[in-house]
């Protein structure tokens, strides 16, 4: 079965470095600051993404307008480790052993994803003091929040904005404290 492991660990990586390559190539090059290149998309939305990628090296994707509080997040981002070279490595040997890991796996990159994400917004915050503002509200069914916090890449919005958000506490906590609220 291990057999599997390296045709599996190339296919993830092949899929991910391509999802890098049509982004940059969709992007604009703007600029090259501390080994970072900066690229951007047009957009009416003002949003970045983060590449961090053995193959195109740290790039960072404006989309729409600069924007000082995101590039904050993003910097964030760029001090985190590769974690998705580890994550598709450990999947590929999951996978190869077992393909029903595929759902405990998921978890896992949810999991993962919430807690980088939130590293990010604490990095900005606590370097740059800048908080993540929205005006969208909590949802009132619970079915609506686990939707938010499922099926979004960050943390929901309206958990964003609270000042617990940037203490110390675990997301896991904030995510069964709202669930119960």
């Amino acid at each position: 079965m291990l057999s599997f492991f390296p045709i599996a660990l190339a296919f993830f990586l092949f899929i991910y470095e391509f999802r890098n390559y049509r982004l940059l190539k969709k992007a604009r090059f703007l600029y090259e600051k501390d080994d970072v290149k900066y690229y951007q998309i047009e957009s009416d939305e003002d949003n970045a993404i983060t590449i961090k990628s053995i193959i195109f090296g740290k790039n960072v994707i404006i989309i729409g307008k600069e924007n000082k509080e995101v590039l904050a997040h993003e910097e964030g981002h760029l001090h985190q480790p590769y974690f998705i070279y580890y994550f598709l490595t450990i999947s590929a040997l999951a996978i190869s052993y077992n393909i029903l890991t595929i759902p405990f796996l998921l978890i896992i990159y949810k999991a993962m994803f919430l807690h980088y994400e939130r590293a990010a917004d604490l990095y900005a915050y606590y370097n740059f003091n800048v908080k993540y503002s929205s005006d969208k509200q909590r949802p009132k069914s619970k079915i609506d929040r686990i939707k938010a916090w499922v099926f979004d890449t960050h943390p929901p919005d309206y958990v964003r904005t609270k000042e617990e958000y940037y203490k110390k506490t675990n997301i896991l906590k904030l995510f069964i404290r709202d669930l119960l609220s």
